[in-house]
């Protein structure tokens, strides 16, 4: 039961995250194209997804993944041409799928044109295009760090100046203090938006401001790994007030940012970057729900949280996976033989939540972290931490289609090792059992589909984790249902009020009797969903 409405699909729709290079191969050199991705719509259709958001394919060199983009107009060619881009949209669109783009406002590649005529000299056209800064006192500008702790000032001996990066020192920052670089960078996604996708995420978007003094970040803020002159600058409001007015000149596209920032306080400051709810961005992520602890009791504190940071006309969104942060199942809440059943709770949990869900690729067959040899690390992060730490790849690893070498994959070996236990944890494996991963995700979504309640339906917490389960209603005017998660290792009886009887929508564990007349018994990891007759009460 979608709603009529077409330009609200993002709040009732699956977003899908896809890797690119990791998705699936067509031309046996190892690495994903977007050939992969068209011949895969159709299982992104039967899964039911209704959106599918794509990390980065522009020309890069790729020192980060893409995310360094050295030209904004155009795709790489390990992906394929702007011809293969053209006949994705179009087959994703007649498949109803919508195609949101990753566009990186924050930097760009050092070799993009824009920095090299930056670097040619002082007094170049597009000089103050980047964020450029004499030394003080013989020493670099200022004491302001990169995201990963280190000096951020980059010394360039031509020009006898230091410039700016957040990142690495191969993706400088762009200085959006010049209204040269909003202008540039507003005709960038015109000119996607004109072609038809669908929207934007927008990576590390609370960077895009730095402090136009330079003044030092206080030493508190360096001794615990904060910012204060170099990231949340009030500036960055206004650009997205635009950005925002820009997509509204496009019926139906929509926005997600990223804005990570470690709890506590992520969902405040994430949530001001939503403005009032419809002057800014569509949605924003909040990293919380990463970083919460696999008790009932924090999954409520986290969510209600969430919610209540909120601006009035503000709309949430959920995922518990990403190419950063890594894979659910990975994190050592899962590690033991219940991992999968914590799993299919999980998708319980994101599926029937009030707010738009991202899936990462693979999570829906719950794919893990993968242990990547270090002669095959690719991710930067892991080539300069490793041991300590081995970067991002292990959560990067091909796509698990099926049991054969590489994983349905590719015919030839893949840029990452494919996980070894793509020989049970695999999509064709797992589309012939129905109490798999994969069958969870997919008969949730198909409910959230004919359930208004489950799409844009109000919430109403029944408890708060108490007993380690945590219950919830989802409800319109029409309909109500209940939902019941038990966090817990033991069996937990749940007392439904006097009065009527509930039908189970769906379980985690199958052969539950479907009608429940007033207390329900919730295996261990087992989460329900309930259908209200309209003589019954709540719990």
């Amino acid at each position: 039961m979608q709603s009529n409405n077409p330009d609200r699909w993002w709040k009732n729709g699956i977003i899908y995250h896809i890797y690119p290079q990791s998705f699936c191969d067509t031309n046996s050199d190892g690495v994903g194209d977007l050939q992969g991705i068209i011949s895969k719509l159709d299982y992104l259709t039967e899964l039911g997804v209704d959106a599918i958001w794509l990390s980065p394919i522009y020309p890069s060199p790729l020192v980060d993944a893409g995310y360094d983009i050295s030209d904004y107009y155009d795709i790489h060619p390990r992906y394929g041409t702007m011809a293969d881009f053209d006949q994705l949209l179009d087959a994703a669109h007649r498949r109803k799928i919508r195609v949101i783009m990753d566009l990186v406002l924050n930097h760009t590649s050092h070799e993009h044109p824009w920095f090299r005529e930056s670097a040619a000299s002082r007094n170049n056209p597009k000089r103050d295009w980047y964020i450029w800064q004499p030394s003080r006192n013989g020493k670099q500008p200022n004491n302001w760090r990169t995201n990963y702790g280190k000096k951020a000032w980059q010394y360039d001996p031509l020009t006898e100046e230091y410039y700016y990066h957040s990142f690495f020192r191969e993706q400088p920052d762009l200085n959006w203090h010049n209204p040269e670089v909003r202008d540039a960078m507003f005709q960038v996604m015109k000119y996607w938006l004109r072609k038809g996708v669908d929207g934007f995420r927008l990576d590390v978007i609370n960077l895009l401001f730095k402090d136009k003094r330079g003044r030092n970040n206080p030493i508190f803020s360096l001794l615990t790994g904060g910012k204060v002159y170099n990231y949340n600058q009030p500036e960055v409001y206004d650009v997205l007030r635009e950005f925002r007015s820009l997509l509204n000149q496009y019926p139906g596209r929509t926005s997600v940012g990223e804005i990570f920032t470690p709890p506590p306080g992520n969902s405040r400051q994430a949530a001001a970057f939503l403005g009032n709810g419809t002057d800014m961005l569509h949605m924003v992520f909040d990293f919380s729900l990463i970083f919460t602890m696999w008790r009932a009791s924090s999954y409520y504190k986290a969510i209600r949280n969430s919610y209540r940071q909120l601006p009035p006309g503000g709309w949430p969104c959920f995922f518990f996976s990403n190419h950063d942060i890594g894979r659910y199942v990975a994190r050592s809440r899962f590690t033991s033989r219940h991992k999968y059943e914590k799993a299919r709770l999980h998708a319980l949990l994101l599926l029937t939540l009030r707010g738009t869900p991202f899936i990462y690729y693979g999570d829906e067959i719950g794919m893990e972290n993968a242990e990547i040899p270090r002669e095959k690390i690719h991710d930067l992060y892991g080539q300069l931490f490793y041991p300590l730490y081995k970067g991002r790849d292990g959560a990067r690893t091909p796509m698990q289609w099926s049991d054969v070498p590489h994983a349905g994959f590719s015919t030839s070996e893949p840029f990452l090792p494919v996980h070894p236990n793509h020989k049970h944890v695999n999509v064709e494996s797992q589309q012939q059992s129905v109490d798999s991963v994969w069958s969870t995700f997919q008969t949730l979504i198909a409910i959230r589909r004919e359930h208004a309640a489950l799409q844009e339906g109000e919430i109403e917490f029944l408890n708060e984790g108490d007993n380690n389960v945590l219950s919830y209603a989802r409800y319109t005017a029409a309909e109500q249902l209940i939902v019941l998660l038990n966090f817990g290792s033991s069996a937990k009886k749940i007392n439904l009020q006097e009065g009527g009887k509930c039908t189970v929508l769906y379980t985690t564990h199958p052969e539950r009797e479907v009608q429940i007349p007033d207390k329900i018994r919730l295996q261990s990891y087992e989460g329900v969903v309930l259908m209200v007759n309209p003589s019954q009460g709540t719990l």
